[in-house]
């Protein structure tokens, strides 16, 4: 799931369920971008991994952004 703002990284971080680490947050909150850049790097990071055939992408409001970033990486 791409963080798309700070506030959003504070309600998810507040969930039980997920972990979100404070230097993400705090990356998020100086540049909206961040949360595209990490997620981003995380496709990456499974794809080369080899581990899984895909991943399940969640953009919110950042489809345009996280898809050329995709587009430019792969």
């Amino acid at each position: 799931m791409v963080l798309a703002s700070a506030k959003m990284a504070h309600n998810l971080a507040a969930l039980p369920q997920l972990t979100i680490p404070d230097e993400l947050i705090e990356a998020v909150e100086r540049d909206p971008d961040a949360g595209v850049d990490h997620a981003c790097e995380q496709i990456l990071k499974i794809r080369d991994s080899g581990a899984f055939d895909g991943v399940h992408l969640i953009p919110v409001s950042r489809y345009r952004q996280v898809a050329a970033r995709l587009e430019r990486d792969l």
